[in-house]
């Protein structure tokens, strides 16, 4: 019969905490700290160019305002139209 596999399988858990405490054990202290690395000065710029500047989203406010009141505008004259 084929072996359960998923939670039940306690053999594997087994297996993979062993292998696993022995790495941490081998490793050393430094395996089980994260990396403290500087920033990637790249991926700030990239994220800082496709941000939003300082006045554009007062910007897009007004304009959506004003796109929304033409949009009224135009419905409720259709419906005078029509009566």
């Amino acid at each position: 019969m084929a072996k359960v596999q998923g939670e039940g399988d306690y053999e594997s858990a087994r297996r993979y905490n062993a292998k696993t405490r022995s790495f941490v054990k081998k490793a050393g202290k430094t395996a089980a700290k994260r990396p403290t690395g500087g920033v990637d000065e790249a991926a700030l710029r990239k994220a800082k160019s496709k941000s939003k500047g300082g006045n554009q989203d007062a910007r897009d406010e007004k304009l959506l305002v004003t796109l929304m009141s033409r949009k009224a505008k135009k419905k409720g004259g259709s419906r005078a139209s029509r009566a």
